[in-house]
């Protein structure tokens, strides 16, 4: 899961200034003792009082605004809001007059568990550093994305969050950019125990895997979803770069027959161990090849042994890789001969690629999408080929990560080049495979809240 930690204060309250600049957490540090008004009420219901002062209750982490004190209802308000009983508003005063028995101030003590994550990290970085407030749940691992400015107090960070976030035992924070190979970065452990295996749920399937080893990124879980809704019992799925399996098992679990593949052992390794897991032995077949000979062997053989032997369903290919899978799909027009063509095209897979572009604001990024697919196979994607445009999310200010699904016709795999116009993807493609984004499925650092929503072509054709 994605988080952010909550931001908007209760009060105006914030911890001592002493602990700006902290590089090594101090909790004592934090403790200090405030002002809040309060009403005093004997014998009175609380469900007559509730009403009146719920909007202006003193809120902030483990503690109560409404307290019983010798036998009396001791109710802590925002001193923001209310300073005298005056400054609630006529009618409120009316109601409350017949039943308050005091109004007035008293001095409470704040420790460091009473302040909100937010305001702690507020009051520990200078004023002039962003406070690092999102942040990835992955089992008991929290993911952070620290930036340079962050670095020097990278230990206190990690801790806070270690305290802040429930179940959460290890806070870490990515070091360097995804190897684009085996598809994992290089962390540091900032906070907690050192164990990164880890167990995590995603639409209704159990994931094990080593958090520092393989890729996950649980900002996908609704397209891993989406595209499992795509395929039916009869159909068979390609997955070419299979990671741990987010794609691969729920199409198994449908009854999907699936053939899984991803080069990194270790991905491979826990791939196996949640295909036992989830009890989907049976219509899973792995594989640890490189993505090419997958293509070129595995799945072009089961296709056409599909073909001989006249069997229903659809097939899908699902390439997801997308800082580099726009570069295998030369394997599409180098790898048939005549007849193995019309045999696959009597019936035209889908192949389902994702792909990051970078674009301006108000650019049409599946369209980019489009264009870098059409690029790479040396002719157009038109109304007989295309099958969908899909947006799946922004990563950064000026990148996205897209869905190209496109039907394998006779024009792409001959490799025909189309005699309208030549493709130009204005220095886009070059940007997408020189500049790879820092982790591969839509990780960077980078403000997503700042990208505008984009709006997706869709054909009136649907997978």
């Amino acid at each position: 899961m994605q988080f952010r930690f909550y931001t908007k204060m209760a009060s105006l309250l914030v911890p001592p200034e002493s602990v700006r600049g902290m590089s090594h957490l101090d909790r004592n540090a934090f403790t200090t003792t405030v002002e809040l008004p309060f009403l005093k009420f004997c014998g009175v219901k609380l469900s007559k009082i509730i009403p009146i002062v719920k909007k202006y209750l003193f809120k902030t982490r483990k503690f109560k605004p409404i307290q019983d004190i010798d036998k009396d209802i001791v109710i802590y308000l925002n001193p923001t809001l209310i300073k005298t009983f005056d400054d609630f508003v006529e009618n409120e005063k009316k109601q409350l007059s017949g039943m308050y028995k005091e109004f007035g101030v008293h001095k409470v003590t704040l420790k460091y568990e009473n302040w909100q994550p937010h305001d702690i990290l507020r009051g520990v970085l200078p004023k002039e550093v962003e406070i690092p407030t999102s942040y990835s749940l992955v089992g008991h691992i929290v993911h952070l994305n620290l930036r340079d400015m962050h670095l020097p107090y990278k230990t206190v960070i990690g801790q806070i969050y270690l305290d802040a976030i429930p179940n959460a035992r290890t806070v870490v924070n990515k070091t360097n950019s995804i190897n684009t190979t085996f598809r994992n970065f290089t962390m540091e452990i900032l906070a907690g125990d050192k164990d990164t295996i880890t167990t995590i749920k995603e639409n209704g399937c159990t994931y094990e895997l080593d958090f520092s080893q393989v890729y996950w990124n649980p900002r996908l879980s609704t397209e891993h979803n989406n595209v499992a809704l795509l395929m039916k019992p009869n159909d068979v799925l390609y997955d070419v770069f299979a990671g741990i399996g987010p794609f691969a098992i729920p199409a198994a679990r449908k009854g999907v027959k699936v053939f899984a593949n991803d080069l990194n052992p270790e991905s491979y390794k826990w791939l196996q161990r949640n295909i036992v897991i989830n009890k989907v032995k049976t219509n899973i077949k792995s594989f640890n090849m490189d993505g090419r000979d997958f293509l070129r062997n595995i799945v072009k053989a089961d296709i056409l042994n599909r073909r001989a032997a006249n069997e229903v369903g659809m097939e899908h290919i699902i390439m997801n890789l997308p800082a580099l899978a726009v570069e295998f799909l030369d394997v599409f027009f180098n790898s048939f001969n005549q007849d193995e063509i019309k045999q696959m095209c009597s019936r035209p897979p889908t192949v389902h690629l994702y792909c990051f572009v970078k674009g301006d604001k108000g650019e049409d990024a599946c369209k980019l999408g489009q264009l870098l697919v059409e690029q790479k196979l040396g002719c157009t994607l038109d109304s007989d080929s295309m099958v969908k445009l899909h947006y799946v999310r922004n990563v950064s200010l000026h990148k996205n990560m897209v869905r190209v699904s496109f039907l394998l016709t006779e024009n792409i795999l001959e490799g025909k080049e189309p005699a309208m116009k030549k493709l130009k993807i204005e220095n886009n493609f070059n940007v997408l495979v020189s500049n790879n984004i820092t982790e591969s499925n839509g990780e960077e650092q980078g403000n997503a809240k700042e990208a505008a929503e984009q709006k997706c072509f869709q054909n009136s054709k649907s997978s």
